[in-house]
């Protein structure tokens, strides 16, 4: 049974996300925690999963190649940090087996792009999706929340205190990477209370 054992987190609404980063090796299984997050989105009734990916851009003879090197999964309880090796081993079959699922919708905020590069670069194909800037504009007729970033979405649809957030970014170059888990796992719970909002 896979562990969220890493450090717990509680937010500004006295909920709690437990957090796990794994560091994938060529033998790491990561099937059990992809699986523990499945389970909590369809638990929580609204079957998404709020995700992040950040990227290694090399230039290659003039040529800019995008690998991707780490990606985050977040849902009502728990957030999944994953440091992608390099080259990608066949474990990760997992990883692209479960972007495909097709019971789940991956949130995002301004995703196009990623989603574009996640196809082109490593043949990684996301059955559902969600824009959730797009899909604000859209709930509460606001063009312009389309095009905010995570904390600025949130802040306009939440009016959550982002002192926390707000002090880990500003002091980033300096943070722990405890903090900067933390940040992630504040990340991840806004984008899915905005997206659990919008839908009432």
């Amino acid at each position: 049974m896979a562990s969220f054992d890493g450090q717990g987190f509680m937010m500004v609404d006295n909920s709690w996300i437990q957090t796990k980063a794994i560091d994938v090796g060529s033998t790491t299984d990561i099937s059990p925690y992809l699986s523990k997050i499945l389970e909590d989105s369809v638990w929580n009734g609204n079957r998404s999963i709020v995700f992040d990916v950040y990227w290694d851009v090399e230039s290659v003879n003039t040529k800019s190649e995008w690998r991707l090197c780490s990606v985050k999964f977040s849902t009502k309880n728990f957030c999944l940090f994953l440091r992608l090796p390099n080259p990608f081993s066949d474990n990760l079959k997992d990883l692209y087996r479960f972007f495909a699922s097709k019971f789940v919708t991956f949130v995002g905020v301004q995703i196009q792009e990623d989603l574009a590069l996640l196809k082109e670069n490593h043949g990684i194909v996301i059955r559902s999706s969600l824009e959730i800037g797009k899909f604000a504009a859209v709930a509460r007729g606001t063009p312009i929340v389309e095009f905010l970033g995570t904390r600025e979405l949130a802040h306009k649809i939440l009016w959550y205190d982002m002192s926390r957030l707000d002090s880990i970014q500003s002091k980033w170059d300096e943070a722990s990477s405890n903090d900067r888990l933390e940040a992630a796992a504040i990340e991840g719970w806004l984008i899915f209370n905005v997206y659990d909002q919008l839908q009432q």
